[in-house]
């Protein structure tokens, strides 16, 4: 009995090391922030599908800092992981968008210089 006692005093410390806490995410903080900004930069908040998005990736962010003030490093590190994808993917569809918009520019530019270009046409 007191062997057991012994091993288990010696070991204790040794499985409260193993289970120490998870350290903050700040990295993956800084990485879904500036994922955010770029895309509002981009325009993500005029285009609705990447604005709510980016809305999820800020409510994540909120999440996760009330998680690391928890101490829920660990779950807070996930939710940073889904708030940079969803605001990564505001990003790619404001970026889609524009590129939309300056694609059916150049369509209707060509238009008119092909009319311009054709004698005896009327812009």
């Amino acid at each position: 009995m007191r062997h057991w006692i012994l091993t288990l005093i010696a070991t204790t410390p040794f499985a409260w090391a193993c289970t120490a806490s998870f350290p903050a995410p700040t990295q993956r903080m800084a990485d879904a922030e500036s994922a955010a900004r770029s895309a509002r930069e981009v325009g993500a908040d005029t285009q609705p599908v990447a604005r709510l998005e980016v809305k999820l990736a800020d409510e994540q962010i909120v999440t996760a800092k009330a998680l690391i003030v928890a101490g829920e490093n660990r779950r807070a590190d996930f939710v940073l992981m889904r708030a940079r994808a969803d605001a990564e993917l505001g990003l790619a569809l404001a970026r889609e968008q524009n590129a939309n918009a300056d694609t059916q520019k150049a369509i209707e530019q060509s238009h008119v210089t092909a009319i311009a270009n054709t004698p005896g046409a009327r812009p």
